[in-house]
């Protein structure tokens, strides 16, 4: 009897990771209850404990009192204000550094150091002020 409870047990739960994989990679935007998979909403990300994956995420750069080149990891990305739309996949604990380079020379360039411990920001500002 032990024998028999243990090996439908076992059944049961081989044929739930079947269905897990089935959800994995299953067809794209697939729906199961509430959530979509596969890929992520447009202006969302998702997390697995581990990574972030982020799909078109809105961050709102901005820059004050002058216009600024922006540089995401050591990319230019835009001149400020505008929007940046990431898309890409982060580790829990990586690091991205966001630069403003003011247009003005007589101004110096400012960082933020983003470590990705909770989901990026929606808005950074950079406040900048002259030498």
């Amino acid at each position: 009897m032990i024998r028999m409870i243990g090996l439908m047990l076992a059944c049961l739960l081989l044929s739930s990771c079947g269905t897990v994989n089935e959800i994995q990679n299953g067809d794209v935007g697939k729906t199961i209850g509430s959530f979509q998979l596969n890929p992520v909403q447009a202006n969302a990300y998702w997390y697995d404990g581990k990574t972030y994956e982020y799909n078109e995420y809105e961050i709102e750069i901005t820059a004050q009192p002058v216009q600024a080149r922006v540089q995401w990891g050591g990319k230019t990305i835009g001149t400020t204000p505008f929007i940046y739309r990431f898309s890409g996949t982060l580790d829990k604990d990586d690091y991205i550094v966001v630069r403003a380079i003011p247009l003005d020379e007589s101004m110096p360039a400012q960082e933020a150091s983003l470590r990705i411990r909770t989901e990026l920001p929606r808005k950074i500002h950079f406040k900048l002020l002259k030498k």
